[in-house]
């Protein structure tokens, strides 16, 4: 994998790099979806293609859904638990 390779970077609904500051842990794509930078970030190193050390857009598109189901779980367990995440953006009360 290169070295150069932005994964917090590209945003798979728009097919684009959006260059985002450190700070911004949870961003929306630009369908609107919400999501956690680092998970995002994540599941789109998961969807390298290795021949082509370029990110498969059609494996993010169908694997994105699951991604994004067991993102909002891990979200939902961690606000229930009140497990402080740090510089994750996930608050908890």
């Amino acid at each position: 994998m290169p070295n150069d390779y932005k994964a917090s970077q590209y945003d798979h609904t728009s097919d684009e790099y959006i260059k985002k500051s450190l700070s911004q842990r949870m961003y929306k794509l630009q369908d609107g979806t919400m999501v956690q930078r680092d998970l995002y970030s994540s599941f789109l190193l998961y969807c390298i293609d290795l021949n082509t050390n370029k990110i498969d857009k059609n494996k993010c598109i169908h694997e994105f859904e699951k991604q994004y189901k067991n993102q909002n779980e891990t979200i939902e367990y961690i606000q229930m638990n009140q497990i402080k995440v740090m510089n994750s953006g996930i608050r908890v009360n």
